[in-house]
């Protein structure tokens, strides 16, 4: 597998949310890919987006759970768990909400 980061990148964060409104995010990094799958993509953006605010708090959802960190958000759902420092939180809102 060839690697998608930049030569300056440690870790590369992408999202999208597909035609039936599912997100999916992958984390990529020079030794490992980590995909999570999240129902409510639309929800999970602005959940993500109210990260960013310094009064955040942990938010629980149906299916999945954001949880503020010192280094950005755990977002938690059966199955599996992923973790978003803070520099990816505003370019995978944006992604999600195209």
């Amino acid at each position: 597998m060839t690697s998608e980061l930049e030569p300056s990148q440690s870790i590369r964060i992408t999202a999208k949310i597909d035609e039936h409104g599912t997100a999916t995010l992958r984390s990529i990094t020079a030794s490992s890919t980590t995909i999570l799958d999240v129902p409510d993509g639309e929800r999970l953006a602005d959940d993500l987006e109210r990260m960013l605010s310094p009064t955040a708090e942990d938010t629980f959802r149906d299916t999945y759970a954001v949880l503020p960190t010192s280094e950005g958000v755990s977002l938690k759902r059966a199955g599996g768990a992923f973790s978003m420092p803070w520099q990816w939180i505003t370019t995978n809102v944006e992604s999600l909400r195209t």
